[in-house]
């Protein structure tokens, strides 16, 4: 059920991964990683997305949806997610 998709962030990378983790924390869910890697987890009005990301080249981060409410579609999470990374 994994769904992968490719960011390329305006920001620096250590400003785009500090501004995802407040995003998703203040809304209720988990983030943990560094400018390597990491995971994340929030919360929907359908339930929980989760997801990992890992840096390419340093300059796009190649996110992985884990695990997604089954009604919600692929292409809405994808999109929401890179409003957050990008």
């Amino acid at each position: 059920m994994t769904h992968k998709f490719t960011v390329t962030p305006k920001d620096d990378l250590p400003a785009t991964l500090k501004r995802v983790e407040t995003t998703i924390t203040t809304k209720g869910g988990q983030f943990s990683g560094n400018t390597d890697s990491g995971n994340f987890a929030g919360v929907t009005p359908v339930g929980m997305v989760k997801g990992k990301y890992v840096v390419l080249n340093g300059t796009e981060i190649e996110i992985t949806i884990t695990d997604k409410p089954f009604v919600a579609p692929k292409s809405i999470i994808e999109n929401k997610i890179r409003d957050y990374f990008s």
